[in-house]
C-alpha cells in the first residue's frame, strides 16, 4: 500500500468516526431533553391523573366520615 492511499485511509476513517460521533452526541442529547422537558400533552395528563388521585382520597375520606356519622346516630338510637 502506498504512503498516500494510507493517508487518505487514516483521513477518510477520522472524518467518518467524527461524524459518528457527532451523531451519536445529538442522538442522546435530544433523548434527555425529550426526557427532561416532557410534552405540555404530558405534563397535562400527568396533572389530570393527580387530581383524578387526590380526588378520588378526599372522596374516600368524606365517604369514611358519612359513615361513621351514620354508625354513631344508628348506636344512639
Amino acid at each position: 500500500m502506498s504512503s498516500k492511499a494510507y493517508k487518505a485511509g487514516i483521513v477518510a476513517t477520522t472524518v467518518v468516526g467524527a461524524a459518528l460521533g457527532w451523531t451519536a452526541g445529538t442522538y442522546v442529547k435530544k433523548k434527555r431533553s425529550l426526557e427532561e422537558n416532557p410534552s405540555l400533552f404530558t405534563r397535562l395528563r400527568d396533572f389530570e391523573q393527580r387530581l383524578y388521585h387526590d380526588g378520588f382520597q378526599k372522596s374516600t375520606e368524606l365517604q369514611e366520615i358519612r359513615q361513621e356519622v351514620e354508625n354513631r346516630i344508628a348506636e344512639e338510637k
